[in-house]
């Protein structure tokens, strides 16, 4: 995937200006997280971004993205570390699994604290499995987010490099009836994106920059 900032974004960032904004959203039957990894706070498509979840606590690590093999879909890990006294029963809900998450990288505007138009959508996808980790005095919450495209593996809807289905395409085009295998691997999903953990004094901020280049 190739990653297209607006002219807007592109000479923002020339200037070096403007604060880079990573956008979590997460959407469960009875909650919507909506996180942005820093202090401050935006809104974005009508729902305000924080740096502090009430219910799920501050974004401490997300994973890189990375593209899937064969029959595998890119995922996204994300660890969350909670409020003092969460309940652990709202943080893993059976309820969660499938909710819908997506990820963007935008550019605030220093002069009013808003979004700078069109952020990069990183990720899209949902919730797969949670997982709790308890340490000293600290209680986190780790999601596996399964990309959107993983659907099109459980209900066998993806494109084959087949004859066969080249030819419900195309009934009568058989440029694929002698082929008897594929060494080459093609690889989908994103490019290079984010992302890393940085500490400064002494709190973690996830960066989300990765290696997309900015």
């Amino acid at each position: 995937m190739t990653f297209r900032l607006t002219p807007q974004m592109s000479a923002a960032l020339r200037t070096g200006q403007y604060p880079f904004a990573p956008l979590v959203r997460v959407q469960l039957p009875d909650y919507t997280l909506c996180h942005l990894v820093g202090s401050a706070e935006v809104p974005f498509n009508g729902e305000r971004f924080v740096g502090e979840d009430p219910r799920f606590g501050i974004l401490v690590a997300a994973s890189n993205l990375k593209d899937g093999v064969v029959d595998e879909a890119p995922d996204w890990s994300l660890t969350f570390v909670a409020p003092q006294g969460a309940a652990v029963s709202e943080l893993v809900a059976a309820t969660a699994q499938g909710g819908e998450v997506g990820g963007w990288l935008g550019l605030i505007n220093p002069a009013d604290g808003r979004l700078l138009p069109e952020p990069i959508q990183l990720f899209a996808g949902e919730l797969d499995v949670p997982r709790v980790r308890v340490g000293r005095g600290t209680l986190a919450l780790e999601w596996r987010c399964a990309s959107a495209l993983e659907p099109f593996h459980d209900e066998e809807k993806g494109a084959r490099l087949s004859d066969s289905w080249h030819r419900l395409v195309w009934p009568n085009e058989t440029g694929l009836a002698n082929m008897t295998g594929t060494d080459k691997t093609s690889m989908w999903g994103v490019e290079k994106p984010p992302s890393t953990v940085r500490v400064t004094g002494g709190s973690a901020t996830a960066s989300f920059l990765g290696n997309i280049g900015l």
